[in-house]
């Protein structure tokens, strides 16, 4: 069965709610082409008083981060100009590598989602992976799943006094699938939202898998819907200029409260590439601790199938309010994976052999033919049918028969996106 482009967005039509968007160089060879001289709209005005003046003392927004050092972060001020033409109107969020501002184009008045980068990063993968994707755009025309990947639109970069940052010019997007998640009562979707977004994540993957990207961080926070409703955004450039975004002074700068926005959910986008890789196999350290796929844990060769592994567990949180996994020992990575390991030997059963054989780090866990021995114990209540509670019958039969496709020992036994993506359960829920 081919893949069909991508469905109508959200079941659910109209879901506003506060966001704070995703926390988000690409070379000058392949930027696209700066725009021809216009006649610039002259800069607004915004405020320097009539806003709520923190306590210096207190730490807000980035500075609760952890490693956080003031000095790594471009001193940008409400209203400044940056990249020529770019006047920022509003601060959307924050990260451990940026802060997150929305900015309107002088020469046009469009709105762009403005990444500034700190200063200290060593090695942009991120600017890598967008570079790679933008290298072998021609080789993929007609691919469906290209429109739920975030695009670079142009990046340049910022100096200060201590050093040079990168600014990621891309298209605003609004509220985060978790944050929309968080809206909802019992903090799930209906099964008709969780197939249409879950069409849409596999339409993605298939997109960057076929490129050689494994995305390696998928989860409700790395997926964001885009804005179907563009008025949202000058929205929120009035409200800073009538009601400026509180803020606190730190020396030379000021650090700004995050202004919420609101709007009706559009089609999801795959954000997030600082943890992506591109070719088909890896080692080494990947995913969020309680996202990990058995062949991470373990220390074993991974690629694409991880991104599948991550798909499973999306699938199931969004439906389910009981998560499958958790960060059980933060405190002991050893034994944080021991739990880790038992919790998946109760769900799945005993890994094969042949899984097995493929890390050194599994005789600390299974003896040569699977029994469990690791330092904690298998829990005896925990199974897919038990923890299922949202759906009945066949409905519960075939969802949990997709996610044993997903949530399997062996990598090459995992389906594919495609495989995924027309698997009756899905195929079967919703306007197809």
């Amino acid at each position: 069965m081919a893949l069909s482009p991508a469905l109508e967005p959200w079941s659910l039509a109209e879901v506003p709610g506060p966001v704070v968007p995703n926390k988000e160089h690409h070379q000058a060879r392949w930027r696209r082409p700066r725009l021809a001289p216009q006649h610039h709209r002259p800069p607004r005005d915004f405020p320097t008083s009539g806003f709520q003046v923190i306590d210096p003392s207190d730490k807000i927004e980035e500075e609760r981060l952890p490693f956080y050092k003031r000095d790594d972060h471009y001193p940008i001020s409400m209203g400044e100009v940056i990249g020529g033409h770019y006047q920022v109107v509003a601060k959307l969020g924050y990260g451990t590598t940026s802060t997150v501002w929305l900015g309107r184009d002088l020469r046009d008045g469009k709105y762009w989602t403005l990444k500034v980068h700190i200063n200290n990063i060593k090695y942009d993968q991120e600017s890598v992976v967008y570079r790679h994707l933008a290298d072998i755009a021609t080789n993929m025309v007609g691919r469906p799943g290209r429109q739920h990947l975030r695009e670079l639109h142009d990046s340049f970069t910022l100096t200060s006094q201590h050093g040079d940052h990168e600014v990621f010019v891309m298209t605003p997007l609004g509220m985060t699938l978790r944050t929309l998640q968080e809206m909802q009562p019992k903090h799930v979707f209906e099964k008709v939202f969780v197939t249409s977004a879950v069409d849409q994540v596999l339409l993605g993957l298939y997109y960057l898998h076929a490129a050689e990207v494994v995305h390696t961080d998928l989860h409700s926070d790395s997926l964001l819907a885009a804005i179907i409703d563009n008025s949202v955004l000058a929205d929120v450039e009035e409200g800073e200029i009538l009601q400026p975004a509180a803020r606190k002074q730190d020396d030379d700068r000021f650090i700004y409260v995050s202004r919420y926005m609101l709007g009706g959910p559009g089609p999801l986008t795959i954000c997030d590439f600082g943890q992506a890789h591109i070719g088909s196999e890896h080692r080494g350290p990947a995913m969020p601790l309680p996202y990990r796929a058995p062949e991470v844990i373990l220390r074993m060769d991974w690629g694409t199938p991880v991104d599948l592994w991550a798909v499973g567990l999306l699938t199931w949180s969004l439906l389910e309010p009981t998560a499958l996994f958790d960060l059980y020992t933060p405190d002991s990575p050893e034994l944080n994976d021991a739990h880790h390991l038992a919790a998946m030997t109760a769900l799945m059963g005993p890994p094969p052999p042949e899984f097995l054989q493929r890390s050194e780090e599994a005789s600390k866990y299974w003896s040569e033919d699977g029994i469990w021995k690791g330092p904690v114990p298998v829990p005896t209540d925990l199974t897919f049918e038990s923890l299922a509670t949202s759906l009945m019958g066949e409905d519960k039969e075939m969802f949990l028969n997709l996610l044993n496709g997903l949530l399997c020992w062996l990598p090459e036994e995992r389906l594919t996106a495609e495989q995924a993506y027309c698997h009756l359960w899905l195929r079967d829920g919703g306007e197809k």
